[in-house]
């Protein structure tokens, strides 16, 4: 899948583990999806999970809208998108398709934090990597 700043794109498939006793996604399995796109996002933007200093994303706030039922064995598409990055705070929405119908969508906000849990301002090179050049 060919990726654009600011955007990413990852499948999950749906195992047994992940739906509840009819067959459907457990609702609060989108958050542990969600939490792998963003991981893998990190990573395709070369910025570490923690960083060497001990920063960090955290999440502050989420909101989730589920729209359509995912079932067992369908293979969900995640897009993330970064919203907007400044200070040190990042929105995303996480957008999860069956085939072409949204199933659920997630808007995250997320606050970036040293090891002693304070607020940390985003490093000018992260926002870069993490905008589309037309919004930074």
């Amino acid at each position: 899948m060919r990726q654009i700043p600011g955007q990413f794109t990852q499948e999950i498939r749906v195992y047994y583990a992940d739906t509840d006793a009819g067959g459907i996604v457990y609702h609060a399995r989108y958050l542990e999806f969600a939490e792998r796109c963003r991981s893998e996002f990190l990573r395709h933007i070369g910025c570490p999970l923690v960083s060497d200093e001990g920063n960090n994303f955290v999440v502050r706030r989420a909101q989730i809208e589920w729209h359509a039922p995912a079932r067992l064995d369908d293979l969900l598409i995640c897009q993330t998108l970064v919203i907007s990055a400044r200070g040190a705070k990042v929105n995303m929405e996480h957008r999860f398709f069956a085939g072409e119908v949204m199933t659920t969508q997630i808007s995250v906000e997320l606050a970036y934090i040293t090891k002693a849990l304070r607020p940390a301002r985003l490093p000018a090179s992260l926002i870069a990597a993490m905008l589309p050049p037309s919004e930074m």
